[in-house]
C-alpha cells in the first residue's frame, strides 16, 4: 500500500516462505522449535535482515502462532530474567512487571494501560534463558500462568507460556526470538534450529562514504532492472519512454564522474523511486540527510495549501509571519516552486493528489527536498510585499516553535491518538446519528467478535458516519466480513483479478533479502489472455453476500482522505461501487482501480547497501473508468472537503465531520447511480441471446400455424 502510508498499508506475505534446512550431523544438537507441534522453520514472519515496515530487523526471528499456542523451551537453560516488556522499536525495549506469572503481571498493569505507548496487548511477557553453551536466548510475546523464578532450571521442551503479541507493527499473534553470546553481542538465531540463515553480523555491513562511477552505475542499473522485472504496474504509472530517458540521462551523469558520495547517490535513488508513482515502492534504508549529526532549520516554516504557500510555524520572535502567503522562494514564484516540489515527492499512487497535498502541508522538510543537513539561506517575498532573508540555524539551537508542532488542540493532528488503545470508537452524536471510527482492518477474531457485538447497538440509528480517515488497511478477510454488515444486496461482480510479471525465478532476486532467485513465488500463476504478465488463479470471491442477521439498513456516510489506505480504500470503493454509501472528505491514498502490494521483494544493492522494497502483485478491483472513478486516482469523494490551512492549523473542531452532519441535516445523500450505465448492459447481455431465439420461435410458430389454417 506510504511508505508513509504505510503502508500502505497490508503486511508483506513473507511468512508464507518455508525456511530451508541446513545439513547437520545430529538433530539432537539443534534447538527445539518453540511452537508446540510445529517443525523448525514453519510460519516464520520475519527473518534477520528483513524489514518490518521501514525498520530493518537485524537479529530477531519472528514466528507466527495461533493465539494461545503453547510455547516450549528450545533448549536446556536457566531463567536469567523474566517480566513484562514493551518493544517500542526493534532496538528499544522497556522492561517492567511485578509478579511471578505473565498473566498476574498483565492484570496489575491493566490499570495503567492508558499510559503505555503501545496498545495493551503488546505489553507482553519475556523470558531470557541462559543456555548451557553460555549464550542467552530471549523469547518475547508470552502470556500464561506459569510461575517463574530467576535461577530456575528449564528443560528442553518444557512449557514456558502461551503465544500472544510481541511487536506493535505485527497484527497477528506471534513471538520472536533473539540470541546473545557471553559478551552480550547479537548472534545468529536461525542456525541453532538447523535453518539456512539470513543473519549478517552488524560489523559486516559498512556504509561507504563514496562510490566509484562503476559501483554507482552498477547499483543504479540493478535497481532499474529490478523494477522492470518485478513491478507489474510499471507502465500504468509511467510512460516507457520517460523511464528510458531517465535511465539514459542518469547513466551518462554517473559515467561522467569519477566518484559520487553516498549522500548524493541516495538522493539520486530517491529521484528514481519518486519517478515511479506508487506508495508501496519504497527505499527502506533511512535517508542520510535526516540522520546527520547536525541538522538545520529555518526561522520560517511553510506549507502548500491549494495553489498557495503559507507560513505554518515560526521560531520565537517571528510570530508576525504566521499565516502569511508567500509569493516566491529564492526567486522562484510560488506556483513554479510547488510544481518542482511535487516532482520530487515519492509515496503516492499514480495521479493521486490528496497525499501530495498532505505531505506538502505538513512536512516542512519536504518543502526543502530534505536538504536540511547543511547551512542554508531562504529568500522569501510575501504577498504584502515584505522581503525576508532567513538564515538557517542548527536545530539544537531552536528553542520553541509557534504554534507547537505537537498540535495539542487541533483535531486534524490529534485524531489518530484516539485509537492508541483500541482499534475502533463509537459515539452517539445525536438521537439519529451515530459515529463509528475504525483505525485498522488488521483485527484478530476476538477483536472482530467484540466489534460485531458493539456494532449491534448502533445499527438502529437512521444515520451512521463511518470514519476511515486514519485507517492504513490490514486484513482482506476482515474487510470482506465488514462488507457483509453494510451491503444490502449481493455485490456487483467487477471482475477483479491479480497480476504478476512471472511465476518466479526473478533474476533480480540474487540481490533480494527475502526471496531466492530460484524460487517459484507464484506457483498458481497462468499466462494472461493478452500475453502481458500472469494472472493468479487463486482469487477471492467476486461477490459478497450481506449478513442475514447483522446488517445496517440506514444511510451510511464514509469519511475518507489521505490516510485511507489499502484495505480501507478498497472497502470504501466497494461500498461506493455498489451505490450503498456516500464518501465525504478527500481522495483515498490508495488507487481505486488497482493497488500494487501483497508480496514484496526487498532488494539490497551490493555496493551502496541501500535497500528498496518492490511490490510484486497488481490487484485490480475494477476496470471501469468513469467520471465518478477517473483513471489513476484514488476513490474520489462524493462531497469533497479540500485540505485547507484552517483545517490543519486553526480549529479544534473536526471540519469534515461537521460538514457531514450538515449534509445529513440538509437531506443530502445518494444521487443517481453513476454506474447504472455500466451495469445495465451486463444484464442485457445476459438476457440478450434469449430475445432473438424467442422471436425466431414465435415467428416459426406463426408461419406454420398460418399455413395450417390455409390448408
Amino acid at each position: 500500500m506510504k511508505t508513509r502510508i504505510y503502508l500502505f498499508c497490508i503486511l508483506s506475505m513473507l511468512g508464507s516462505l518455508h525456511a530451508q534446512r541446513v545439513s547437520t550431523g545430529n538433530e539432537k544438537d539443534l534447538m527445539l522449535w518453540p511452537i508446540q507441534g510445529e517443525k523448525a522453520g514453519e510460519n516464520i514472519l520475519y527473518r534477520p535482515q528483513e524489514y518490518i515496515g521501514t525498520e530493518l530487523n537485524f537479529n530477531k526471528l519472528f514466528i507466527k502462532a495461533e493465539y494461545g499456542d503453547s510455547v516450549l523451551a528450545p533448549a536446556d537453560g536457566t531463567i536469567k530474567t523474566y517480566g513484562l516488556v514493551i518493544q517500542q522499536s526493534l532496538i528499544s525495549m522497556t522492561m517492567m512487571g511485578d509478579g511471578h506469572s505473565f498473566d498476574a503481571m498483565r492484570q496489575k498493569a491493566q490499570a495503567s494501560r492508558d499510559r503505555f505507548p503501545v496498545p495493551f496487548r503488546y505489553v507482553t511477557g519475556m523470558v531470557s534463558l541462559k543456555l548451557n553453551n553460555k549464550n542467552t536466548l530471549h523469547i518475547v510475546g508470552l502470556e500464561g500462568n506459569k510461575n517463574y523464578k530467576t535461577g530456575m532450571k528449564v528443560k528442553r521442551g518444557e512449557f514456558l507460556g502461551t503465544a500472544g503479541y510481541a511487536y506493535k507493527a505485527i497484527t497477528e499473534p506471534h513471538i520472536f526470538l533473539s540470541l546473545n553470546n557471553a559478551k552480550s553481542q547479537v548472534i545468529d538465531p536461525m542456525t541453532p534450529f538447523g535453518l539456512k540463515s539470513t543473519f549478517i553480523p552488524p560489523a559486516r555491513i559498512k556504509i561507504p562514504e563514496k562510490l566509484s562511477s562503476m559501483e554507482a552505475l552498477h547499483d543504479f542499473h540493478i535497481l532499474i532492472q529490478a523494477i522492470k522485472e518485478c513491478f507489474p504496474s510499471l507502465y500504468d504509472v509511467i510512460d516507457p519512454q520517460a523511464i528510458a530517458d531517465f535511465d539514459s540521462v542518469t547513466s551518462n551523469f554517473l559515467q561522467s564522474r569519477a566518484e559520487i558520495s553516498y549522500h548524493d547517490f541516495y538522493k539520486l535513488l530517491k529521484q528514481t523511486v519518486a519517478l515511479i508513482h506508487d506508495s508501496h515502492l519504497n527505499i527502506l534504508t533511512p535517508d542520510p540527510a535526516l540522520s546527520a549529526k547536525t541538522l538545520y532549520a529555518p526561522h520560517i516554516f511553510f506549507g502548500r495549501f491549494g495553489d498557495s504557500l503559507i507560513v505554518t510555524y515560526v521560531q520565537s520572535g517571528y510570530e508576525d509571519y504566521i499565516g502569511k502567503r508567500i509569493l516566491s522562494v529564492n526567486g522562484i514564484p510560488s506556483l513554479k516552486y510547488i510544481k518542482h516540489i511535487e516532482s520530487t515527492l515519492p509515496g503516492y499512487d499514480t495521479k493521486n493528489e490528496s497525499v501530495k497535498e498532505a505531505i506538502m502541508a505538513n512536512n516542512w522538510n519536504r518543502m526543502f527536498e530534505n536538504d536540511i543537513d547543511r547551512p542554508r539561506t531562504t529568500e522569501l517575498i510575501f504577498a504584502d510585499g515584505q522581503h525576508l532573508t532567513d538564515n538557517w540555524v542548527e536545530m539544537r539551537r531552536v528553542k520553541s516553535l509557534t504554534p507547537s508542532m505537537s498540535h495539542p488542540d487541533i483535531d486534524y493532528h490529534q485524531r489518530a491518538k484516539r485509537y492508541r488503545n483500541t482499534p475502533y470508537l463509537f459515539k452517539k452524536l445525536n438521537d439519529s446519528v451515530a459515529y463509528f471510527g475504525l483505525s485498522t482492518f488488521a483485527l484478530d477474531e476476538t477483536q472482530m467478535d467484540n466489534l460485531t457485538d458493539s456494532l449491534q447497538a448502533y445499527f438502529d440509528f437512521p444515520y451512521l458516519i463511518m470514519d476511515l480517515r486514519n485507517n492504513p488497511g490490514g486484513n482482506a478477510i476482515v474487510e470482506d466480513q465488514m462488507l457483509t454488515y453494510f451491503l444490502n444486496k449481493p455485490s456487483i461482480d467487477t471482475k477483479p483479478y491479480s497480476l504478476v510479471n512471472k511465476p518466479g525465478q526473478f533474476h533480480s532476486f540474487q540481490y533480494c533479502l527475502n526471496y531466492d532467485s530460484s524460487m517459484i513465488i507464484f506457483p498458481d500463476a497462468i499466462k494472461a489472455p493478452d500475453g502481458n504478465g500472469y494472472v493468479l488463479r487463486s482469487q477471492t470471491n467476486r461477490q459478497t453476500i450481506p449478513d442475514s442477521i447483522l446488517n445496517y439498513k440506514g444511510k451510511l456516510y464514509l469519511l475518507t482522505g489521505e490516510g485511507t489506505i489499502s484495505a480501507a480504500s478498497t472497502f470504501a470503493s466497494k461500498l461506493i461501487r455498489n451505490h450503498r454509501a456516500v464518501s465525504v472528505g478527500r481522495e483515498t491514498a490508495s488507487g481505486y482501480h488497482f493497488v500494487t502490494a501483497f508480496k514484496f521483494a526487498d532488494i539490497r544493492l551490493p555496493h551502496s547497501y541501500i535497500s528498496i522494497r518492490i511490490p510484486l502483485v497488481k490487484s485490480v478491483f475494477d476496470t471501469a473508468v468513469t467520471a465518478r472513478t477517473p483513471e489513476g486516482r484514488g476513490l474520489m469523494p462524493d462531497y469533497p472537503v479540500p485540505l485547507s490551512y484552517e483545517e490543519v492549523m486553526v480549529p479544534k473542531e473536526d471540519i469534515i465531520l461537521n460538514h457531514t452532519l450538515q449534509l445529513i441535516s440538509q437531506g443530502k445523500y445518494l444521487g443517481e447511480n453513476p454506474f447504472s450505465s455500466i451495469d445495465k448492459p451486463d444484464k442485457q447481455r445476459k438476457s440478450f441471446p434469449w430475445i432473438p431465439i424467442g422471436c425466431c420461435f414465435l415467428a416459426t410458430y406463426l408461419i406454420f400455424f398460418d399455413n395450417g389454417k390455409k390448408k
